[in-house]
């Protein structure tokens, strides 16, 4: 990359170092599987589609966290067990099943292949690399864990521990601080468009965006990959 040499790196968590997609959809599979049901494409589709729509309605305050849970769930059980009368489900019954949900999902918890080979690389060039994520504090530093990511970082840095959400400036800013470090000299990564690129070019970050389905028309900002990022720094 051109300009100031890059002196360390910040890098996102879920779908960029971990790979919630199928981290999610394993664990759905074995709540649908208990169920009865059978995981089709659309069934998968569906889960997600109402996470993205439920989530804009959460982060509005037109529903609560457990209300976010309960509407997953009945959604769910319209595609899979009882169209016509999912809405008649208690409050308990959704619960529960949310829950277990969970419980799956953290047990099928994975990792991108090439994330450990990439942070290790960093590492032993000498660069710092922290994490920064939208994400929990308690379940996204679990994740880090989980995956074996913690050796080849600084610190994890979430929006529940700033008060403060990506692409809010003041997250990528806050990081650099903590590093030490001129927002021009510290590379951002991640998958996300907005909160991974745009967001921290606006901060006066320089910023790669993953897009590991190349579904981006390609640009100096792409990396299909991780280990791309080596060839960056």
């Amino acid at each position: 990359m051109s300009g100031p040499r890059i002196q360390a790196v910040i890098v996102d968590l879920d779908d960029t170092l971990f790979d919630h997609q199928e981290s999610a959809r394993r664990g759905l599979s074995r709540l649908v599987d208990e169920l009865g049901g059978t995981l089709t494409p659309q069934v998968a589709a569906a889960w997600e589609s109402m996470a993205e729509q439920l989530t804009t309605r959460l982060r509005a305050g037109d529903i609560g966290r457990a209300e976010y849970r309960r509407l997953r769930i009945r959604h769910l059980l319209t595609r899979i067990e009882r169209p016509a009368g999912a809405d008649a489900v208690d409050d308990a019954r959704c619960d529960r099943l949310y829950a277990r949900f969970l419980e799956a999902y953290e047990e099928e918890w994975v990792g991108f292949a090439d994330a450990v080979p990439t942070l290790r690389a960093l590492h032993d060039l000498g660069l710092p690399v922290a994490i920064l994520t939208n994400g929990p504090e308690e379940r996204q530093q679990r994740k880090v864990r989980a995956l074996g990511l913690d050796p080849w970082v600084v610190g994890v840095w979430t929006s529940e521990r700033l008060g403060v959400r990506k692409p809010d400036p003041a997250t990528y800013l806050a990081v650099c601080t903590e590093l030490g470090a001129d927002p021009g000299t510290v590379l951002h990564v991640g998958d996300d468009l907005e909160n991974d690129l745009r967001g921290a070019l606006a901060a006066g970050l320089p910023a790669l965006h993953l897009d590991r389905q190349r579904r981006v028309l390609a640009g100096s900002a792409r990396i299909a990959g991780l280990d791309e990022v080596l060839g960056r720094v």
